[in-house]
């Protein structure tokens, strides 16, 4: 019953702020403020002559058209122009191939144009010294680890983006530290002509002498440090289909399996449950995913849909039989005169409620979280959260350091900051018998605050935040991606 009161309100509140945004959004877009001559200006029709990519030295021209929807002999209002190149732009960009996407719009006689699409391409092979933690996020790290450097994994992955020029990726990891992995893998975006069919496969292996065996108070408690406690190899394949622009499905199966010692199963029986210590199953999983936002790694307009079924255990083992559903939607309002709004419902129900430790899941996990939480993990079954962010754009600028570094593909910096204010909420069913996590298990939790968001070059973000949850705890956050 309460997390259905939840979802209501959810509901209830994402449709306040879905409306309140529309209506401003559609308050700046009333064309009943325009003269005359500015409506007979939009609405003035114009002829696609040619369409021109310019600056891709490396990347094959047709993985480039594959995401231009501006065709030669379109015949399109101005207006619906420029909306058709700002939709392509994006398009481009969220490929996560170039620096920067921009277009130019030449006029020629009898109301003819030629487009001109202009790419700067990134620098794509990576030799990639690893140097990270290897806690959930850096708060973590610094407040329940005592910032402790053992928990440091270094090594190096070669990784190259646009592999052949068609946008495919080759990883290899070698990693040492709190983290010993090794493995490979490798997308292949299209493999058809139509380019709608797309297939990745990998490979890992990973053992740790340290491992989280238990959760007390919704904290980590991990054990071990001199011998191996577990050992992991999985092998996956995914066929991926995208029979649109902006519509993606991925089929997968993968085979675990893992191996832990006594000791593991002495301090949590649970762990690999009933004291086993081995776990072998096959996975299937479908994911559905619409993504409509201006950009991917900091949206600050369009939404996103995603929907997604695994199943753990096919029958050719019996170790573990898991069904998870998981959905989100996301909408990014532009409210004009640089202030955004951004809203996110997201939740998780998965059967049978009794599981391994190893295998739970909730708030904490994969990127799933509540801002003022970072500490915690929240596990359940069952979760429903909802995370809101008000931001405001300080400045957004490119510099150019041509003079100082000759790179291309470093030498323009592209620098904004946001102020945010954030709101979120959720609640999470715990898990049968827990007892040693209940304070934030079957109760409404929020979490609010403000912030800085820094986004720059290769999709990268910063975020400082000062955050205030439930139970009255508040403190500066860190964390190094975009939060929804």
């Amino acid at each position: 019953m309460k997390i259905r009161v939840l979802a209501l309100i959810g509901i209830a509140f994402t449709f306040s702020l879905v409306c309140q945004a529309q209506k401003k959004r559609n308050g700046n877009k009333d064309e009943s403020t325009l003269t005359q001559s500015q409506i007979d200006s939009l609405n003035t029709f114009v002829q696609i002559d040619r369409v021109f990519v310019v600056g891709n030295r490396k990347t094959k021209e047709h993985i480039l058209r594959r995401e231009i929807d501006i065709k030669s002999g379109q015949i399109l209002t101005k207006k619906l122009l420029t909306e058709y190149i700002e939709e392509d732009k994006n398009k481009l960009f969220n490929t996560s191939l170039f620096n920067s996407v921009d277009a130019t719009v030449i006029d020629l006689l009898n109301g003819k144009v030629d487009i001109i699409f202009r790419v700067t391409e990134r620098w794509y092979f990576f030799p990639i010294p690893i140097f990270q933690l290897a806690d959930r996020n850096f708060t973590e790290w610094w407040v329940n680890q005592n910032h402790s450097f053992k928990r440091v994994e270094y090594g190096l992955k070669l990784r190259h983006f646009n592999f052949r020029g068609r946008n495919e990726k080759l990883d290899i990891t070698a990693q040492f530290g709190f983290t010993k992995q090794f493995g490979f893998s490798y997308s292949i975006p299209y493999i058809d002509k139509s380019q709608k069919i797309g297939i990745s496969f990998g490979f890992d292996y990973s053992n740790n002498k340290n491992i989280a065996v238990n959760t007390i108070d919704h904290r980590l408690q991990f054990h071990g440090e001199e011998q191996v406690l577990r050992d992991r190899y999985i092998g996956s394949a995914f066929l991926n289909l995208r029979p649109s622009f902006y519509n993606f499905h991925r089929f997968g199966v993968w085979y675990s399996g893992m191996h832990i010692q006594d000791t593991v199963a002495q301090v949590n029986p649970n762990y690999l449950m009933d004291g086993m210590t081995s776990q072998k199953y096959f996975a299937f999983s479908y994911r559905f995913r619409r993504d409509l936002r201006d950009y991917r790694s900091y949206a600050l307009k369009g939404h996103f849909i995603q929907g997604e079924i695994e199943k753990y255990g096919l029958g050719i083992f019996n170790d573990i039989d898991i069904l998870r559903l998981n959905g989100e939607v996301s909408k990014y309002f532009d409210l004009g005169k640089k202030f955004y709004l951004a809203n996110s419902v997201s939740f998780s129900v998965s059967f049978p409620e009794k599981q391994p430790y190893r295998n739970y899941s909730g708030v904490g996990f994969d990127g799933k979280f509540l801002r003022g939480y970072e500490v915690y993990v929240i596990e359940g079954p069952h979760y429903l959260i909802n995370n809101n962010s008000f931001k405001r754009e300080i400045f957004s600028t490119v510099f150019d350091i041509e003079d100082i570094l000759a790179i291309r593909q470093f030498n323009k910096i592209p620098i904004a900051l946001y102020l945010s204010v954030f709101f979120d909420q959720g609640y999470v069913a715990n898990y049968p018998n827990y007892e040693m996590n209940t304070r934030f298990t079957d109760t409404y939790l929020y979490g609010t605050g403000v912030g800085l968001d820094l986004v720059t070059m290769y999709d990268s973000v910063l975020r400082f935040e000062y955050s205030f949850n439930k139970a009255g705890e508040t403190g500066f956050r860190l964390n190094f991606h975009a939060a929804f």
